[in-house]
């Protein structure tokens, strides 16, 4: 289990943008012109990075999209790959500045690209698949607590025909919080494990 994800990036390599839908990738390879479009799921995303792999790449960059990326993003990480993840508004100003107003799902991989090409962001390590999910825990809990804190407060203000599922609503609730608080345990033992053996 790696820490991060060391990706290598060949400065002579292809740059590949990726527009990331909830149902698709639409993929464009800037320094060939070639552009397809898979499905954004397991086998779709398996096929892609097979293609993928053929070449050699310098960046793979996406767009962040508030979570339909993270499943490619996840996959390229435990491969590898350079992945690059860069902010919507980033790619937006470049194409205006390029005056490339892109319309379709096509000429916006093909913006994506472009922008991998010009601008050349660097690929960055990724944490490793263990303290992403103890990040997503943490959320979680974080979650969590908000709703328990939510439903206290309306159990001391509510009347009594209610007072039984404000109850039953904080009792799930702490049930949940207990099942996050041991995962989180399991997850921060494998990633001390880890540092223990590799540092």
């Amino acid at each position: 289990m790696n820490a991060i994800s060391l990706a290598y990036s060949d400065p002579s390599g292809r740059n590949v943008g990726i527009d990331v839908g909830s149902q698709q990738l639409d993929i464009f390879i800037h320094e060939l012109g070639k552009h397809w479009s898979t499905e954004n799921s397991s086998a779709g995303i398996k096929q892609l990075l097979s293609q993928l792999r053929r070449y050699k790449l310098a960046r793979i960059l996406v767009e962040a999209t508030g979570g339909y990326e993270r499943q490619l993003v996840e996959a390229c990480a435990e491969l590898d790959l350079p992945i690059v993840i860069v902010q919507p508004m980033q790619v937006r100003q470049y194409a205006k500045a390029q005056g490339l107003m892109a319309k379709t799902d096509k000429l916006d991989a093909a913006v994506i690209a472009s922008f991998a090409a010009v601008i050349k962001p660097e690929p960055r390590a990724l944490p490793s698949k263990n303290v992403r999910i103890f990040k997503d825990l943490l959320a979680r809990k974080r979650q969590l607590n908000e709703m328990r804190t939510q439903e206290l407060n309306r159990h001391k203000k509510s009347q009594k025909c209610v007072v039984r599922s404000h109850a039953a609503a904080i009792k799930f609730i702490e049930k949940e919080i207990n099942w996050v608080n041991e995962k989180l345990a399991t997850e921060l033992d494998k990633i001390c494990e880890w540092k223990a053996t590799y540092e």
